[in-house]
């Protein structure tokens, strides 16, 4: 948004736009930050007042009132004068001429600058005085009097003496000790020096108001009235917490109604607004106002209502939600039916719990035996830990966990790297163990790497690692059983992070230390200082109630209920409303609830479009509605903003469900998501035109059913075949010929065959890809050789592979990593055989490896070993075909960016390779260096590797995906990893797939092309430069239709000449031309020219005579064709 309109006013607010108006300084209002100009604006009379000013933005809504307190004095001369006298005068006025004379230093005032002298000034008793001095100028004038407080010591000590008492009033002064008393911050005045909290002080009625504010020293003489102007405005609290919790980069809390909200990162669902979008400001949860506890893990979160119920959402990938499933949630779901849970602590991606019986249960991931059932099984549902039935409390990180009892002990269990248990040992505990024999332990808490205690006592204790001085002991040595930090004995709250530690006294004051080269600390910049090995207090705060720190922020809440946040931002998790983070507290004002909207209708409903509709909320929302629309019941996929209380929705794919959600934008926070319900689009009597397609690196290749090649998206090396090097976000047609059977694309090349067996190639060339014996790119297709036997064709990122008639196998262009597989790593820019074998029978290319099945049914694989992707089981490159194990069953293979996935002839799936988004789809993040099988299906038909994500089809005609999703590229509505195959949608007509670097393409039965994924290049084809998360139409181009024109028109000033035509062609336009294309007349492409001038040449010297189609693509989409004989 930028701002639109400008106004002011004094004292009196006269509304929202009915201000005087303020012009930006540029004279234009078009930018978010404008610089004002003071030119035209008015001052009222001498004397205070407040000024303010408001701005407007483009939207129409205005925004709050900036005040300040200004001393407006009229006709102030721009002329200094010279001084004329000098008096003084202590504590009462005696009117201006009437104070005892002081003397200019030099003895004479004829200056406009007098030093005074302090010579004969004379000092009243011992005690506060306010010192007073004013000057008159020769024009006989006084000025103003300047004062200053002096405490007067006749008899100079060097004690000072002590404060005895405080008190405040408002305005009119009710006479020395008839104030209202202040208390000094710490409950004693007992020092000369005190500092006095703002507790108890009550303000007056909005307005300009005189605060107050007088001392008393011990000998009981009340000093002079210390005086400040306030402006006093009615705020609304910002107090409504009633407890946060943080947890790795989401945040979340409950307020004092009992509503829920929560806000940062989302990619699981962990938020629980039924999305996976991040909020950088708090969004309420539901309209449920019962909730009592809440904890957030690594991605998912839990909580507990006052009616003792359990509920879980976000990431399930260990079963940490407790339902049993593996499956993630997006919304809350109630874990069983128990009504006695007491409380509930998460991380990492385990859960522990108290009962109201004082039994313990946990669940979840428990590879380091953090649950303490004794093993190191998951857990699906929450599990009784032991008989035990006196917890009192738990904490636990990641890997480890730590419990007190009612009597006071402490237990702990799980990892023990550095000593984090505390039993002396570094030996993991499957099942809690005593620590120590201590029975007065208060509070605890599990650090990434260290743990944390206070006792009873008062006292701080700290044990583990320590490489950043987090335990605080003044050391970076780490420490196997608990250990005291420091001698105070006033410790309450204590809350370990990542590398660092929070803690808060009895008198409300925080203090953190360990790790302060990130910004979680709250100290500020502090150069040099890469961490701190003892407690160092956080500002002068005296009110802390609750720590809670996530990964790298902290959010601290105080009695009043107040939040403050500080750290890192990167997902929102601050809620500040921004993505920067913060090295100092910053404190979160409290979010205002944000009705959503209702009444939900669909109306006009075609095969391709619909009108969505609601009734507006009560009050309207300032940021107007946000919705979604999606092929998938999940909240996501394609969004939208208005004002309206509709929104019309095109290019939707016939005969589909559609599910669409809208919400209110309240500014200040977001409103629930509501389901707006579905709708199925009509069917169609088209059909499609879709033959095949293929996909690479930002851009994309179709052969229509009529045998015409398309390409789009990027084009910065001619790798569209077009002669121009212009980015196309729809398809454009290649040339004019309709015998184009098979397309490949490599990262800035494209490879073709045409039915007659020809090969071709066009794009980027710098490794000799295209095969042409050159190193000079292509923008047009070229043929390779003369060769009429080939058959199949891959490609990789800079290189070429293809197969023969006979079986034999060919390769060319960039060979590094013996992508090539001729025993060599050296490059060949034309097409070279591969070994002697003729039996190969399919092929495929990956970044820099290579796949291939031959006739009797075995798997071979070459090239680049990274992450294990060629399936031999080592990572060595292989500059030659290695046959991956003595398997005869291989069907299908494809070859990704890092991973290769495959069927075999029974029609089960495998991967190996690279699997750091789950693309290998076996529910895990861990790398395979051999194949393995993915699930027990037997009903796949063919798949794709991508970048880091797969998907697949079934025979059943179903789309499956999986891997990395943050592009959309799965098409599941979502931006959420998915470690296993999904079905995406329900439609079962689905013929064909191809997946590209962060897209996926699919052909349905009836012809029809969907994509979705990245879009930057316009590589989808749908004519936009806007990424999808939902599968979208391409549509079906119509091919050029070469219409003659006239040979020259007014209106355009296109020349072609001359004509009849002998030899050369001159072409001439107004406007730069792009490219020349010729054809004969029957459509064959003769001749391609790129001319970019606005006058240009063709040869027509070597063509037979006839008639010829001169085709001129200029600037600004133009296109004329003209027709040319040649004699």
């Amino acid at each position: 948004m930028f701002v639109s309109q400008a106004e002011y006013f004094w004292d009196t607010d006269p509304g929202a736009g009915n201000g005087i108006p303020v012009l930006a300084t540029d004279g234009n209002f078009n930018s978010a930050f404008e610089q004002l100009t003071k030119t035209g604006i008015a001052t009222p009379g001498n004397g205070l007042h407040k000024f303010s000013i408001r701005i407007k933005d483009n939207t129409g809504v205005w925004g709050p009132v900036f005040t300040n307190v200004i001393d407006v004095q009229q006709n102030q001369s721009s002329t200094l004068i010279a001084l004329a006298q000098a008096e003084y005068f202590w504590d009462t006025d005696p009117g201006a001429g009437n104070g005892t004379p002081v003397l200019a230093a030099d003895g004479n005032f004829n200056s406009v600058f007098e030093e005074l002298t302090k010579t004969g000034i004379t000092t009243p008793g011992n005690g506060l005085h306010k010192f007073s001095v004013r000057i008159k100028d020769n024009t006989g004038v006084w000025g103003p009097v300047f004062t200053n407080v002096i405490d007067v010591q006749q008899n100079p000590t060097s004690t000072l003496m002590a404060l005895s008492q405080a008190e405040y009033f408002w305005d009119t002064d009710p006479g020395a000790g008839n104030g209202t008393p202040v208390l000094a911050a710490d409950g004693n005045f007992d020092s000369s020096f005190e500092q006095l909290t703002k507790t108890g002080i009550a303000s007056p009625s909005s307005g300009l108001h005189v605060f107050n504010i007088r001392i008393k020293d011990n000998a009981g003489v009340w000093g002079p009235v210390f005086r400040n102007v306030i402006n006093v405005e009615t705020q609304i609290p910002t107090g409504c917490w009633q407890s946060i919790n943080a947890g790795l980069n989401h945040s979340m809390g409950i307020k004092t109604d009992g509503t829920l909200w929560v806000w940062g990162d989302n990619r699981y669902g962990q938020l629980g607004d039924g999305t996976t979008i991040e909020r950088n400001t708090p969004i309420q949860i539901g309209i449920a106002t019962d909730w009592q506890s809440i904890n957030g893990g690594y991605s998912h979160t839990l909580a507990i209502k006052t009616d003792g119920t359990l509920w879980a959402w976000g990431d399930n990938r260990y079963g940490q939600l407790g339902d049993g499933t593996k499956i993630n949630r997006f919304t809350p779901i109630q874990i069983g039916t128990a009504t006695d849970w007491k409380s509930i602590r998460t991380s990492g991606y385990q859960t522990l719990a108290i009962k109201n019986n004082g039994t313990l249960w946990g669940w979840g991931y428990n590879y380091w035996g953090s649950l303490g059932d004794g093993t190191n099984i998951d857990k699906l549902v929450p599990t009784q830990i032991g008989i035990g039935t006196n917890w009192k409390s738990v904490e636990l990180n990641s890997q480890h966990s730590l419990g007190l009892k009612t009597d006071g002990t402490l237990w702990a269990w799980g990892l023990n790297f550095n000593g984090r248990l505390g039993d002396g040992t570094q030996v993991n505990k499957l099942a809690p163990v005593q620590i120590g024999f201590d029975t007065n332990w208060q509070s605890i808490s599990a650090g990434d790497d260290h743990s944390v205690g206070s006792k009873t006592d008062g006292t701080l204790w700290a044990w583990g690692g320590n490489s950043t001085g987090h335990l605080g002991d003044g050391t970076i040595v780490e420490k196997f059983v608990p250990t005291q930090i420091g001698t105070a004995t006033n410790w309450q709250n204590v809350a370990g992070g990542t590398g660092i530690t929070f803690a808060s006294k009895t008198d409300g004051t925080l203090w953190s230390w360990g790790n302060n080269s990130g910004t979680s600390l709250g100290h500020g910049s502090i150069n040099g200082t890469s961490y701190f090995t003892s407690p160092k207090q956080v500002g002068s705060y005296s009110d802390t109630m609750q720590i809670s720190l996530g990964y790298y922020y902290s959010l601290v809440k105080n009695n009043n209920g107040d939040l403050k946040v500080c750290g890192q931002n990167s997902y929102g998790q601050l809620g500040d409303g921004t993505g920067y983070s913060k090295n100092m507290f910053t404190p979160i004002n409290c979010p205002l609830n944000c009705p959503p909207p209702t009444q939900f209708s669909t109306t006009g409903v075609t095969s391709t479009t619909a009108t969505i509709n609601w009734t507006a909320s009560t009050p309207g929302p300032n940021g107007g509605y946000m919705y979604f629309y999606s092929t998938h019941p999940v909240v996501g996929g394609i969004d939208g903003t208005t004002f309206l209380t509709k929104a019309p929705l095109t290019n939707l794919l016939p005969s589909t469900t559609y599910y669409w959600w809208v919400a209110s934008d309240c500014k200040s926070s977001e409103g629930n998501w509501i389901s707006g319900g579905s709708f199925t689009t009509l069917p169609t009597t088209e059909t499609g035109c879709w033959y095949s397609v293929s996909s690479g690196n930002r851009h994309s290749a179709g052969i229509k059913t009529d045998g015409t090649l398309w390409t789009w998206g990027n084009n910065d090396y001619g790798q569209l075949g077009v002669g121009i090097t212009n980015a196309k976000n729809k398809p454009i047609q290649v040339g004019g010929m309709n015998n184009w059977l098979k397309t490949d694309i490599g990262y800035y090349h494209t490879v073709a065959i045409k039915t007659d067996g020809t090969l071709w190639t066009w794009g980027k060339n710098d490794y000799g890809q295209l095969g042409d014996g050159t190193t000079t790119n292509r923008a047009t297709p070229t043929q390779i050789g003369t060769a009429a036997d080939w058959v199949n064709i891959t490609t990789g990122e800079y290189y070429t592979l293809a197969l023969k008639s006979n079986g034999t196998l060919w390769a060319w262009g960039r060979n590094n990593k013996g992508q090539l597989g001729d025993g060599t790593i050296i490059d060949k820019n034309i097409p070279i055989q591969i070994g002697t074998a003729n039996n190969w029978k399919m092929i495929s290319s990956g970044r820099e490896h290579t796949l291939a099945i031959k006739i009797d049914g075995t798997l071979w694989a070459w090239g680049d070993n990274w992450g294990g992707k060629l399936g031999d089981g080592t990572g060595t490159a292989r500059t030659s075909p290695v046959q991956i194990g003595t398997n005869t069953n291989w069907q299908y293979i494809n070859a990704g960016y890092s991973h290769s996935i495959a069927l075999k002839t029974n029609g089960t799936l495998w991967a190996w390779g690279r699997n750091t988004a789950g693309q290998l789809g076996d529910g895990t993040i861990t790398d395979r260096g051999t194949p393995m099988q993915i699930g027990t299906e037997t009903n796949w038909k063919s798949v794709g590797a991508g970048d880091d994500h797969s998907a697949g089809l079934k025979t059943d005609g179903t789309l499956w995906a999986w891997g990395y999703n943050n592009n959309g590229e799965l098409g599941d509505g979502t931006k959420t990893n998915k470690l296993t195959p999904t079905q995406i949608g329900t439609a079962s007509d689905k013929q064909s797939i191809t997946v590209g670097i962060g897209n996926v393409f699919v052909i349905n039965t009836a012809g029809f092309l969907t994509a979705t994924g990245s879009n930057g290049s316009g590589e989808i084809g749908d004519g936009t430069f806007i990424s999808k998360n939902i599968f979208v139409p391409v549509g079906c181009p119509t091919s050029t239709v070469l219409r003659v024109d006239d040979v020259s028109t007014q209106s355009d000033q296109l020349k072609v000449y001359p004509n009849p035509v002998q030899d050369y062609v001159t072409v001439s336009f107004d406007q730069k031309i792009l490219l020349v294309t010729v054809y004969n007349a029957a459509g064959q492409l003769i001749v391609t020219k790129a001319i970019n001038d606005i006058k240009g040449t063709i040869d027509f010297s070597a063509l037979p005579s006839g008639v010829y189609l001169v085709k001129v693509n200029a600037a600004n989409d133009f296109v004329k064709t003209v027709k040319v004989i040649k004699r």
